[in-house]
């Protein structure tokens, strides 16, 4: 028999409207916020149980409704392509999964072709899978139905993941990093300064050399890239690396790692927020968006909201990009860095990744032709995972992490580089950083000094 799995969403109440048609108090009981799991129309308590603390937790709606629709379709396959549906919640799906099932839906969507998801949207599942087994077993006793490998991160932080079920391996990388010298022409085109020194005036050149130097500087993926804040962006220090804070699947709770970055590729980023954006923000109208969340307090990990007269905190890593443009700073201003030229709004996706694609264009026109004709924004990350593997290879990073760790930033061979490169880009394999770093033994001749910035 077919077992019915749906997502039931929270409906606003309004209760005192609903007294005064009913003429009479409601009877005090909780309204749930949060999205339910129903099996053929009967509630399922477990997972509305872990969907209500996720959303107790982070009351962010477009992330608990993603994890409700994840959830919803790990249990529909338990139930209705591995049999797992008995009458009694205790003896089905979740509670009865076994490491044959799990990998059997790991294999629908990673390995068969009419069923298949992307890479990027099975980590999600496999994210969503990984918290309520894991749930499961605290709350209930139930085991987990796969293993979890635990480690120590060079920055100190204990993570876990499913390894063994981790994101299909691609045979190949259309990927073109670029050398220290290419970057800073592609830097220079974004500026629109040409060969001969000379800079069209545009109101977006600021904003656009301060973008491609952030994705050169940290590697952040487009998505991320596309809604970072002004909160998160590192201070500029004297040392050639720094820190910053991003989404990380494989940290635990989804609570983010941190990845290393090229401090010198953060002077445009800052030059542009002190400069063109503050005086764009100063001469225009506030941010007014559609539902907008106020930040009462924010820093450089959480900020904070008042709701129904209380104040929540929340991360920045666990904070969607919905959520990221719905935000609305104390002065009126969207938090989100990368501002449109003629009103103090946030960018779109497309946009963010066309600036890099108008700076790649400008630089083969007007500073150097053999600039690579399909350099993207997603080639700032495979440019930036190139240059630190070089880095830390070459024992440029060594000196300036943790003494705890220090000992595995001195690498052996370049493919030890690898594992340390890998958690800045917050992969759980090697096999997907080598898709990143596969170019970098053509960079070793270059002096060290030109990955940090004449350093």
């Amino acid at each position: 028999m077919t077992s019915t799995v749906r997502v039931v969403r929270p409906i606003d109440l309004d209760a005192s409207m609903l007294a005064s048609m009913l003429g009479e108090p409601l009877i005090p009981v909780e309204h749930v916020t949060s999205p339910s799991i129903l099996i053929d129309g009967r509630f399922h308590e477990a997972a509305s149980r872990w969907l209500r603390r996720k959303y107790l937790l982070r009351p962010v709606d477009g992330t608990v409704n993603s994890h409700a629709s994840r959830l919803a379709r790990y249990i529909s396959y338990l139930r209705n392509e591995r049999g797992l549906n008995h009458p009694e919640e205790r003896h089905a799906d979740l509670f009865v999964a076994t490491d044959d099932d799990v990998r059997a839906f790991y294999r629908a969507l990673q390995f068969n072709q009419d069923t298949a998801v992307s890479s990027a949207t099975w980590r999600a599942q496999l994210s969503t899978l990984k918290q309520i087994h894991e749930f499961l077993q605290e709350a209930y006793g139930v085991p987990l139905p796969f293993r979890l490998t635990t480690f120590i991160n060079p920055v100190g932080m204990k993570v876990t993941t499913a390894s063994e079920l981790r994101a299909r391996t691609r045979q190949g990388s259309s990927g073109v990093p670029v050398t220290p010298g290419y970057a800073e022409l592609l830097v220079q085109g974004a500026l629109r300064i040409d060969r001969d020194g000379h800079q069209t005036q545009s109101k977006v050149v600021d904003r656009d050399a301060a973008l491609v130097s952030l994705g050169l500087a940290t590697g952040m993926r487009h998505q991320t890239l596309a809604t970072i804040t002004t909160y998160e962006i590192p201070e500029i220090t004297s040392r050639p690396f720094t820190s910053v804070r991003v989404p990380d699947f494989i940290t635990k709770g989804d609570a983010g790692g941190e990845a290393l970055a090229f401090a010198h590729r953060l002077r445009p980023v800052h030059d542009y927020l002190n400069g063109a954006r503050a005086e764009h923000i100063e001469e225009h109208a506030f941010y007014r968006p559609e539902k907008p969340i106020r930040i009462s307090a924010a820093d450089g990990d959480r900020w904070s909201t008042v709701i129904e007269g209380r104040e929540r905190t929340f991360r920045w890593t666990e904070t969607d990009g919905a959520t990221r443009r719905r935000l609305v700073n104390p002065d009126g201003s969207t938090p989100i860095v990368w501002l449109n030229a003629y009103q103090p709004v946030p960018l779109s996706y497309d946009q963010v990744g066309s600036i890099t694609t108008d700076a790649r264009n400008w630089t083969r026109q007007h500073v150097h032709e053999d600039f690579p004709a399909r350099f993207r924004t997603h080639d700032l990350r495979h440019t930036y995972a190139t240059h630190l593997t070089v880095c830390i290879f070459k024992q440029a990073v060594a000196p300036h992490v943790h003494p705890d760790v220090a000992d595995a930033f001195v690498p052996v061979r370049l493919a030890d580089a690898v594992e340390i490169t890998k958690l800045s880009l917050g992969h759980a394999s090697d096999s997907s950083t080598r898709l990143y770093v596969q170019h970098a033994h053509n960079f070793l001749h270059i002096p060290l000094e030109e990955f940090l910035g004449g350093q």
